[in-house]
């Protein structure tokens, strides 16, 4: 998502839109981050984490893939289907975006107790900042070779792919729920 914060403005600048058109564009992706991240938490208590973290990646994968659909992809000989896909595109990325953050640290708990989240929720954050960085980096050095983000959002698809592929092979298991004290 660093590759999102960095590059998606000039993105929809890009394709013709007005730069406050694109403001607003990548607006609605913060709006819908808020829903997403509140409705796939409460469902992910509801009905399991694994399931929902993984169709999470795969939600954002399509949006990144509306996204491109909303100018065509010429390589594919596959037309432009315009505003419509852009704006359900951007809503999909951004619906996704924090949720996956709220599932990820329940089902850290769920798998490993709530005495390993700090240890294990400090760890990736430690190292979360180097794949942004490098995402957000490699997303610019190859707009500057190519031309185009085209291929960099491509790279997001495959990578939210493979994701959702590592989650779904996650054997599912719960720690036994052990009563909590009452604060004094």
């Amino acid at each position: 998502m660093s590759f999102v914060n960095a590059h998606f403005v000039t993105y929809f600048q890009d394709l013709g839109y007005h730069k406050l058109v694109a403001a607003g564009a990548f607006s609605l992706i913060g709006a819908s981050a808020i829903i997403g991240a509140l409705l796939l938490g409460h469902l992910s208590d509801q009905h399991g984490r694994r399931r929902l973290l993984s169709f999470s990646y795969n939600l954002r994968a399509v949006g990144f893939i509306l996204v491109l659909l909303s100018m065509g992809i010429p390589f594919l000989n596959i037309p432009s289907i315009g505003i419509p896909a852009l704006l359900v595109g951007i809503l999909l990325v951004g619906f996704s975006w924090n949720a996956i953050t709220s599932i990820t640290a329940a089902y850290a708990s769920d798998r490993f107790g709530i005495s390993q989240l700090g240890t294990i929720y400090g760890t990736m954050f430690a190292v979360m900042p180097l794949g942004s960085g490098l995402g957000a980096y490699l997303g610019g050095v190859l707009y500057d070779s190519q031309g185009t983000y085209a291929i960099a959002i491509w790279s997001n698809i495959a990578l939210l792919l493979l994701a959702t592929g590592a989650v779904f092979t996650i054997k599912d298991r719960r720690l036994p729920t052990v009563g909590v004290a009452a604060a004094d």
